[in-house]
């Protein structure tokens, strides 16, 4: 296996377990907010309008270009 092939597979790893933990965090925090302030049969939603998603993207490209930066060879 070639070293690009590895930082790849070890890549997508990565992002694999850090969606699952951002899935997991964000059911936990509609479960407390469900079981904590809204009635029975009442569920509680986010809101997000565009201009937060595009805040997030810009956020992980950011994320994406420091880590680049980080592991380029000096």
């Amino acid at each position: 296996m070639t070293s690009r092939n590895r930082a790849i597979l070890i890549g997508g790893a990565v992002g694999a377990v850090l969606g699952a933990a951002a899935a997991w965090a964000y059911a936990q925090a509609q479960e407390s907010k469900t079981t904590s302030g809204a009635s029975a049969g009442q569920q509680l939603r986010f809101r997000a309008g565009p201009s937060d998603y595009v805040k997030v993207g810009v956020s992980l490209l950011s994320l994406l270009r420091q880590i680049t930066d980080l592991l380029k060879p000096a």
